[in-house]
């Protein structure tokens, strides 16, 4: 490595840094979507099943077996 001219470090240096930024780029892209995706649908099926549950009236005190 010490054989390597100044400009040859310079030029390793902003390829390095070029390739570090392009794979931040893709793994915080897809971060990015993984966290759009469940504010997208996770939220709104997490309020549906907290209504659903509030209005179907589940509780400890009576028996909650259902018989078909």
């Amino acid at each position: 490595m010490e054989n390597n001219s100044m400009l040859m470090r310079i030029l390793m240096f902003i390829g390095f840094l070029f390739v570090a930024g392009i794979i931040l780029n893709l793994v915080l892209g897809i971060a990015g979507s993984l966290i759009a995706l469940v504010f997208r649908f996770g939220i709104p099926l997490l309020i549906a099943i907290v209504i659903v549950r509030f209005l179907t009236g589940t509780s400890t005190k009576r028996n909650n077996r259902r018989y078909y």
